[in-house]
């Protein structure tokens, strides 16, 4: 048969159990808002009972119970919404990373415009048409120089423009180093994510050690993979022994290149046109993903391959704007008029200065030839566009691809919504649940100060009552 005292400490528990219960719930509460914070709540187990039956045991109606007690503090946490939260972060950020460069792309082309390239390329040959007429007008003949000097002007600076949203994403100065640029700076950043990372997988080890239950120590770490995840593919796996996780990470691969080991980092180098993530240390010391070559997989995704498909996309644009140059200035040669020279990669494309300081020396009796050229075929097998069509086709190729990541970004952005709302319905905080909790303990509390009261009522009648009599 249980002690005097037996009630006392069942109802203490109580008390106890209420207690925890109600500070668990106040932690949910006061995390409501917490980016990355996942939902805890108290493992309720009732104690081993009094007694255990044996030979010598006394007739009882049956084994007393001896109250209750929280077991652990559970992380209420889904692993598998986060693997697709993780993989929907990759998707998403493929797209998000290209909008601000081509965005810029295209704001560098400023069409339509009244003043834009394709305007001054029209103009440039309506001077010629204007010549043709009147072939010795020094005035037209002027007219032309300066049509010309326009145009090249113009063409050059968007070149330049683009250059600079090209640097934007990854400057080359030399061989084999990335120095600077977007994708630089997302590599540091990852490589700081990774170093935070080990640093808490060490201090989560430590809390599993000794038996206790490291839930926001957790709920950082995943914080922390699921920024590391908009970089590229990454893959997670934790370790168990015994059906009881340790902490350890036994899995950690971004492109499928193994990260876990201590004093693994990521680098950027090129051979001067392409650029490789290059992995340092670990068991995939050396190993390298060709950025360049994989930007267009969108099986992968995450901001490095993004933005790598971004300034591909902007050396394109450079590229054809300089077609445009070097056709107009090869063409026009062609028929006699060494009008333009140089290039606009090599920075140096305008008019023959010649022309510039003596617009008279224009051989007005070709005007009829250049002005022809505008409704020319650049190339008939390779490109077969005039001048005009050319760059409107490539206009409209930087505002496609402008678009079209914007709209495949919104639609990544909305499935990422979805599942990051689907993952928080499981792991996030509700506070009308809370509090209905915290009335719940509120109330078990005074439920079990009750009981105390009275067992200490019957305790003083028994003790003092008797003893009175």
């Amino acid at each position: 048969m249980p002690g005097t005292w037996f009630g006392l400490e069942t109802a203490r528990r109580g008390m106890k159990l209420n207690q925890y219960a109600l500070e668990i719930t106040g932690h949910n509460l006061a995390n409501a808002s917490t980016t990355g914070y996942s939902r805890q709540e108290a493992v309720i187990n009732p104690t081993d009972p009094f007694t255990n039956p044996s030979i010598d045991s006394s007739v009882t109606p049956g084994q007393f119970g001896t109250g209750v007690e929280v077991s652990s503090i559970r992380r209420v946490k889904d692993e598998y919404l986060d693997n697709n939260v993780r993989r929907s972060t990759t998707d998403s950020a493929y797209w998000d990373d290209q909008i601000s460069v081509l965005q810029r792309a295209e704001a560098s082309f400023a069409e339509p415009a009244s003043d834009g390239i394709g305007e001054r390329i029209t103009s440039f040959f309506k001077a010629w048409m204007d010549l043709n007429n009147t072939p010795q007008d020094p005035g037209v003949k002027a007219a032309v120089a300066q049509a010309g000097d326009s145009l090249a002007t113009l063409m050059t600076y968007t070149y330049n423009q683009l250059g600079d949203v090209q640097n934007s994403v990854a400057v080359i100065d030399s061989t084999p180093a990335v120095t600077g640029g977007m994708l630089k700076d997302q590599v540091d950043e990852a490589n700081n994510l990774l170093v935070q990372i080990r640093d808490l997988t060490d201090s989560i080890k430590k809390v599993y050690a000794v038996g206790q239950q490291p839930n926001d120590l957790l709920d950082k770490r995943d914080q922390l993979l699921e920024e590391l995840s908009k970089f590229g593919p990454l893959d997670v796996a934790f370790e168990t022994v015994n059906g009881k996780p340790t902490g350890e990470l036994t899995k950690l691969t971004l492109f499928g290149k193994d990260l876990s080991q201590t004093g693994t980092k990521l680098d950027l180098v090129t051979d001067g046109t392409k650029i490789s993530l290059k992995v340092n240390g670990g068991t995939d010391n050396g190993a390298e993903v060709n950025l360049t070559d994989n930007c267009l997989d969108t099986n992968q995704g995450g901001s490095l391959l993004g933005l790598e498909r971004a300034r591909q996309d902007v050396i394109d644009y450079k590229e054809k704007l300089n077609d445009i140059a070097i056709n107009m200035k090869s063409m026009i040669a062609g028929i006699g008029i060494d009008f333009f020279e140089g290039d606009l990669s090599t920075g140096d494309f305008k008019v023959n200065p010649g022309i510039i300081q003596n617009p008279a020396s224009i051989n007005g009796t070709l005007a009829g030839s250049v002005a022809d050229l505008r409704d020319s075929q650049i190339d008939p097998a390779d490109k077969p566009y005039t001048f005009e069509q050319y760059y409107s086709l490539l206009v409209t190729q930087v505002g496609g691809n402008a678009k079209g990541a914007s709209d495949m970004a919104d639609n990544q952005t909305a499935i990422k919504t979805q599942i990051t709302a689907l993952r928080d319905s499981v792991s996030g905080v509700s506070t009308d649940e809370e509090l209905t909790k915290m009335i719940q303990f509120q109330y078990g509390f005074q439920a079990s100060a009750r009981v105390i009261n009275v067992l200490d009522e019957m305790l003083d009648l028994l003790i003092n009552g008797l003893v009175g009599r």
